[in-house]
């Protein structure tokens, strides 16, 4: 329940937000911005494949840990809308502190995995999950670097799409087949 739950609070988020950067959009636009933002979608895509996976659960057996791993997870992933600024438009971290934004989405991301790593030992998804964590722990040091902001960026986004790549092989192994 906490995780179908989840998936609609991200369901209504992404609407709301893409609505509103709609309108943002303009013939001159500020790259840095845009990137920022294009950044923080992915870790919005991100969390919404990861949750919509995590309620098709493909054995039915229940846990003791499901549950206050459901409840976990969902909280550190609304922590993270609020901190992409998704949840209430300017009232999350702003995008001149996007380096706060990002290490808040990696540490939810290094929760997640590294909690499903040690609660539910699953030899099938235990290397996509030490990928996803790994991708995740050099992110958030690459965001500190003292290097400037663009560069930092996209040296994000690179391992944002690792990320993502990581998830889409997580996908495949946990989609239900006939």
């Amino acid at each position: 329940m906490w995780v179908a739950g989840t998936l609609g609070i991200f369901f209504t988020t992404l609407l709301r937000s893409i609505a509103i950067h709609i309108q943002q959009s303009s013939l001159s636009p500020n790259w840095f911005y845009t990137l920022d933002l294009f950044v923080r979608y992915g870790y919005l895509l991100w969390l919404l494949v990861y949750f919509f996976m995590s309620n098709l659960r493909i054995d039915q057996t229940s846990e003791k840990k499901d549950l206050p791993f459901d409840v976990i997870q969902s909280l550190v992933s609304w922590i993270t809308l609020v901190a992409l600024d998704f949840v209430v438009p300017g009232k999350g971290i702003p995008h001149d502190r996007f380096r706060w934004a990002v290490t808040v989405a990696n540490l939810t991301i290094i929760i997640i995995a590294g909690l499903a790593l040690g609660w539910f030992p699953d030899k099938e998804l235990r290397n996509i999950r030490l990928a996803g964590n790994g991708c995740a722990i050099v992110s958030l040091v690459v965001v500190w670097l003292p290097f400037h902001d663009v560069i930092v960026l996209l040296l994000v986004a690179l391992f944002e799409l690792l990320l993502l790549i990581v998830l889409a092989i997580y996908v495949r192994r946990r989609w239900p087949t006939a």
